[in-house]
């Protein structure tokens, strides 16, 4: 679960800054055209930081894995 909650939110992240390319200035205003893709970046910073950092969620989807995997006989 954790590594989807990464994924998806670097995914996010990676629209929301791709859109601002395509939008250029008008991104950076509260009004406008821009204003859907403006609340776009910025909402998508707060959806990562309630869980942790990436790299919090990358280690504890690791070790949620690693458990799983020893758990049904896997060596590692």
């Amino acid at each position: 679960m954790a590594l989807l909650k990464a994924q998806s939110t670097e995914t996010l992240e990676f629209c929301a800054r791709e859109a601002m390319q395509i939008f250029g200035g008008l991104a950076y205003t509260k009004g406008g055209q821009g204003e859907k893709v403006e609340r776009l970046y910025r909402d998508a910073k707060a959806y990562s930081i309630p869980g942790g950092s990436f790299e919090i969620m990358q280690d504890l989807g690791i070790r949620q894995s690693v458990k799983v995997a020893q758990i049904m006989g896997a060596k590692l």
